[in-house]
């Protein structure tokens, strides 16, 4: 419905072509959000085509971005953050997580916590309804829409 917290990320990421609908032509917004979806986002902002999921598992794999294992598991908020990050961080370390920003900053995986901190920073995530990082969470198909928009790159 166009009064839907996420419409406009959805439509935006869905007339950008990077991301499509079911073959019902329903988004399913609350479904999670993919390792193998991801790849075959970023797989397309880096100006790729790949024609399947395994094609984009090896461009995910090449750039270092991913090493590709579980394609079909849930894609949790500070994985999605550690791959954007490989995929387009900045050249410089971000400054570390405030450790009052979020009640939950100190849940942040030590492999996730220099992507979250760019990702926080730079605006890409924000916390939840409930002012958290929910680090551990999964990220819904809607969330990674409006992600996908806040990333500078992709515009």
């Amino acid at each position: 419905a166009s009064d839907y917290t996420f419409y406009n990320d959805i439509m935006w990421v869905a007339g950008k072509g990077y991301m499509k609908g079911y073959d019902d032509g329903t988004f399913k917004p609350y479904n999670n959000t993919t390792r193998q979806a991801l790849w075959m986002v970023l797989a397309r902002l880096s100006g790729e085509s790949p024609a399947n999921m395994e094609e984009a598992r090896n461009w995910a794999v090449s750039a270092a971005v991913s090493d590709g294992s579980n394609p079909g598991g849930a894609l949790t908020r500070q994985q999605l953050a550690a791959m954007l990050y490989r995929f387009r961080g900045p050249e410089a370390p971000p400054a570390p997580l405030a450790p009052d920003a979020f009640p939950d900053a100190a849940a942040v995986a030590d492999y996730a916590r220099e992507a979250m901190a760019w990702a926080v920073s730079a605006g890409i995530l924000q916390g939840t309804d409930r002012g958290e990082l929910n680090p551990e969470g999964p990220a819904s198909r809607a969330q990674f829409a409006a992600i996908l928009q806040r990333l500078p790159e992709a515009a």
